[in-house]
């Protein structure tokens, strides 16, 4: 069947620009091109669902022998196996690009891995649907919403960013279902942005918050390992020799440890990124946002010699470039004066790197502007606060801003833009401590307020983590603001932490106390700063450790267990609550019934696993989720969620805050009462053990759906007595009142790596007649619950045991 019947000759430019695009991989606009392909490749139906790569690969060679006259083909003759795999990818959403490498040549092994992921984004339905004119109702006007925006948008244009073949298949794309766009480039490229930023259409996660597609985002630009180049590895093998550790043998586990902590320090350095930029800390507007994240993408490594970033090419292994917010809001303030106001800048070399456009440079600029202070002049902590108030004055905004710059602090609001923004919401203290002259000018506290709560408090140190000896300081002043209390806990871990590091300062191995011990291994819950990043005293204490521990650790894990046991129950009665059908059980009850458990967990060899896990990389500990054996309708799961909305103190509850857009129900309707709870078999409830990290370890991560579900039945069949299985949405929703019974905030960071589930043992249903979704519950940053899906491209999974 030639492929010219599933792309015809009117819609074949959007796919050819695609697949040109993902074999050049230049920018991140095209990409989203790719998004969109498949709005104009015709009737699916054309290509048999039991069609072969190689079918497709013939298919494609038809294709280019009945077009030679359409110059966009060019691409497709370079590689007609690319746009054969780009169609089989779109068709049945393939996340596993090594399985094509047989029958696919080398370009369209590199398409695939790099953006297969992400275009399930792209399988929209050929008739319109309530979503389809994501920004505009048919007929009406597209407009850009203030003058920042249209400013924002036409700079993007300006600079190809988004790049102009995206923006030209979104505009197309627009325009045949109704909407009106004016002809201009600002105007074009606004309505682009304001379709990625849709949560009821591409939901572009960088826009959004979305995390599904920040994953899908990420995973295409982290080194693949037959990219690693060899003179890596001969580097390692000088570094071993000049150290006087002789002759390194690269053995090929020793490879897979060196590529695999290349993979993990490029993607925890691109996940700061993503977390930062499309988070509610920096909100800045999208045209920013695009042009930063896009950018990021192509920057090496920084040279303090020259002051320069290299480019990144696909065998670079250095990780992506350390966010410092400081500098990027100092980008901010200089795009926006000079391309969004239209200030004067009153430097030569800035508004010669303005004009070029080029973030790389303006951000490499900016990193030698904030110079942190020396460590000589942090040495004194005497000093005082100063209070700016709530304010629209740009001059308050101006004195804060300027009192910041040059000190490194790394905090946004030494950008004027940032401090006029953060001030308009709420009052700033700034704790400044004395300099050489006697003056109190150095910032080491900030403190930020937001509609009279206490919103942020930070410090200089790396991800902006307070100074030990400056914590003190900081809890006077928030002690008598309102909201301080919930900074009370993050003190008190700052203060032992710094405790345990001194004490094990003169001797790494001493013997620790039990609670020493469940502090530092976070047994009892996550060990909370001030930054935005996890203290990294915790991790350097550990690897001082070694395995030191190890035999005590093995026993408190299960021990964890029982602990739980309270927590467990009234996550069981929030739960329980709210479900009419629920039958009332005694706290007697679910006691006997708990413990009857444990034993049967003891004898299957259940706790010895709980044990390994916490013992292994990944260092899991399991927590005891006690659900309703009962059927719960997709209603009463979303109401679930809702309810659990209410309770989390520091999210703000408005539309833009919801669990999930609008078409949530589309998808969890389609699913019986026992899909979504689980079967109903036994007792009144059903106890089981869900890890807090998601599944690196067994085979899961990166896979796509079927695949997941194979390997869970080889699991399952390996160790039958563990009882392996994915959570239902009930036991998902009741494991987070669970972790809140038990003191977990759910709030701020590593809420994904504790709570993400995908529930991948279910069947893919349509929503709005894209296919292949599957439904994912988690807790998003700062702490919404979401009940949501993604397609079968899935990034990781959690698997229970009960």
């Amino acid at each position: 069947m030639p492929l010219s019947t599933f792309i015809d000759q009117s819609k074949r430019v959007s796919v050819t620009v695609a697949v040109r695009e993902g074999l050049e991989g230049d920018t991140y606009g095209p990409l989203k091109a790719a998004r969109l392909a498949n709005v104009y490749g015709g009737d699916k139906s054309a290509i048999r669902e039991n069609a072969t790569l190689e079918d497709l690969v013939t298919a494609a060679d038809r294709m280019e022998a009945e077009l030679p006259d359409a110059p966009e083909t060019e691409a497709i003759g370079r590689s007609a196996a690319a746009a054969a795999t780009l169609a089989l990818a779109i068709r049945r959403q393939e996340a596993q690009p090594l399985q094509l490498a047989g029958a696919a040549n080398e370009a369209a092994r590199r398409l695939l891995a790099k953006y297969s992921q992400d275009f399930w984004l792209a399988k929209k339905a050929e008739e319109p649907s309530p979503r389809a004119a994501a920004v505009a109702a048919p007929g009406e006007s597209i407009t850009v919403r203030d003058a920042e925006t249209r400013a924002g948008a036409q700079f993007l244009h300006k600079y190809d960013r988004p790049d102009k073949k995206g923006v030209d298949v979104t505009v197309r794309y627009l325009r045949q279902h109704g909407a009106k766009i004016r002809d201009n480039g600002r105007d074009r490229t606004d309505a682009y942005l304001q379709f990625m930023a849709d949560p009821g259409y591409v939901d572009d996660g960088i826009l959004t918050g979305n995390p599904d597609s920040i994953a899908r985002q990420i995973n295409p630009r982290i080194i693949r390992a037959e990219d690693v180049p060899e003179s890596y590895f001969a580097l390692q093998r000088r570094i071993a020799r000049n150290q006087g550790q002789g002759d390194l043998e690269i053995t090929p586990a020793a490879r897979s440890q060196f590529i695999e902590a290349i993979q993990a320090d490029q993607r925890g350095s691109l996940e700061q990124w993503a977390e930062y930029v499309s988070g509610t800390d920096a909100n800045y507007p999208d045209w920013f946002k695009q042009y930063t994240w896009s950018s990021i993408m192509h920057l090496g490594s920084f040279d303090k010699e020259t002051g320069k970033f290299g480019r990144r090419e696909v065998d670079t292994v250095a990780p992506y470039p350390e966010i410092n917010r400081e500098a990027l809001a100092y980008v901010y303030d200089m795009v926006k004066k000079a391309h969004v106001i239209g200030e004067q800048i009153d430097d030569t070399q800035l508004t010669r790197l303005l004009k070029d456009g080029s973030f790389g440079q303006l951000y490499a600029h900016a990193i030698q502007e904030a110079t942190p202070d020396s460590l000589e002049s942090r040495q004194e902590i005497a000093g005082s606060w100063a209070q700016f108030n709530q304010s629209d004055d740009p001059h308050t905004a101006q004195r804060l801003a300027g009192s910041l710059q040059g000190h490194g602090t790394g905090w946004c609001t030494a950008g004027e833009s940032k401090a006029a923004e953060q001030l308009r919401d709420g009052d700033f203290y700034v704790y400044y401590s004395r300099s050489e002259d006697g003056k109190d000018t150095i910032p080491r506290i900030a403190v930020r307020m937001d509609h009279g709560q206490v919103a942020e408090v930070r410090g200089v140190l790396p991800s902006q983590e307070l100074e030990p000896r400056l914590v003190d300081i900081a809890l006077e002043k928030i002690r008598g603001l309102p909201g301080g209390e919930a900074y009370f806990r993050k003190a008190e871990d700052m203060r032992r932490l710094t405790a345990l590091d001194e004490l094990l300062a003169s001797n790494s191995q001493m013997e620790l106390s039990r609670e020493d011990l469940k502090f530092l291994y976070e047994i009892d819950g996550d060990i909370e700063g001030f930054g935005y990043q996890s203290d990294p005293r915790v991790y350097e204490l550990k690897e001082k450790r070694g395995t030191r521990d190890y035999a005590e650790l093995r026993i408190l894990a299960v021990e964890r267990l029982r602990e739980r046991f309270d927590a467990a129950v009234a996550g069981y009665r929030a739960v329980a609550d709210q479900l009419e059908h629920a039958p009332h059980v005694t706290d007697e009850r679910l006691r006997q019934i708990f413990d009857a458990q444990m034993e049967d967990w003891q004898r299957r060899g259940v706790l010895e696993y709980v044990a390994e896990s916490f013992m292994g990389k990944n260092k899991e500990l399991h927590t005891p989720v006690i659900a309703p054996n009962v059927l719960a309708s997709h209603q009463q799961l979303l109401a679930l969620a809702d309810k659990f909305l209410e309770g989390q103190p520091q999210v703000v509850h408005n539309a833009s805050e919801r669990i999930s857009h609008s078409d949530r129900g589309v998808l969890y309707s389609q699913y019986t009462p026992e899909e979504l709870s689980g079967r109903v078999v036994g007792g009144p409830v059903r106890v089981s053990l869900i890890p807090n990290k998601n599944a690196w370890d067994n085979g899961l991560f990166w896979s796509s759906g079927p695949a997941q579900r194979a390997r869970l039945a080889e699991m399952q069949s390996e160790r039958p007595n563990l009882s392996f299985h994915v959570p239902s949405v009930l036991d998902a929703v009741t494991y987070w009142y669970t972790l809140r019974a038990g003191g977990d905030s759910l709030t701020g960071n590593r809420l994904d790596e504790k709570t993400w589930i995908r529930h991948f043992d279910l069947e893919p249903k349509a929503v709005h007649n894209s296919e292949d979704q599957r439904p994912t519950s988690c807790i998003v940053s700062p702490g919404r619950p979401m009940l949501s899906w993604m397609g079968n491209t899935l990034n990781d999974a959690r698997v229970a045991v009960r």
